[in-house]
């Protein structure tokens, strides 16, 4: 009588584990994501996802980032997809840096208006964005913000990053939220 009773209560044990070890093993963990990014006086920096690979031999996706710099006194955002290249001794990874003029994009007059100020932030547009993260620039004295894209063109064997702004609007004093107590 006791080894039925110890064998039915180890097989009772082996069940219950084996029931809650498939139910753990199928409850995923949200993905980790990571984004860098830092404020130094009149400067701003941050990456963000431009394109998402997939990768045969490792069987993974694979994001590559943009390196974004915003320089408020030059009024200039700078961005660059970095990647690997392998030149002679020693590898390249920065590629080259292109350009977007924020006083012309958001329209200031430097000469009559206040001084600008710039946030940013890289952000998501969930399944419509195809791996790439915006870059969302607000301009905090006209309540301006602006929605930028960039992608990496490859034409032939040289690789550019290609600035675009997809969206410029100002933010409505109406819809804007309410300030803190």
């Amino acid at each position: 009588m006791t080894l039925v009773r110890s064998r039915l209560t180890a097989a009772a044990v082996l069940a219950a584990g084996v029931a809650i070890g498939w139910g753990l093993a199928s409850v995923r963990p949200h993905a980790l994501h990571a984004q860098g990014g830092d404020r130094s006086g009149e400067s701003v920096l941050t990456s963000g996802p431009v394109l998402v690979r997939f990768n045969d031999g490792l069987k993974v996706q694979i994001p590559q980032d943009a390196l974004y710099y915003l320089d408020y006194k030059g009024g200039r955002l700078v961005a660059t997809v970095p990647s690997y290249r392998p030149t002679g001794a020693a590898p390249k990874y920065l590629g080259t840096f292109v350009e977007r003029d924020l006083v012309t994009d958001f329209k200031l007059d430097l000469d009559a208006g206040q001084r600008p100020h710039f946030l940013m932030t890289t952000g998501s547009l969930g399944m419509y964005s195809d791996g790439w993260a915006p870059l969302f620039v607000f301009e905090t004295t006209t309540n301006q913000v602006a929605l930028y894209r960039v992608q990496q063109q490859t034409i032939g064997t040289v690789s550019k990053p290609q600035f675009e702004l997809l969206e410029l609007r100002t933010i409505d004093s109406n819809t804007a939220a309410p300030a803190a107590p």
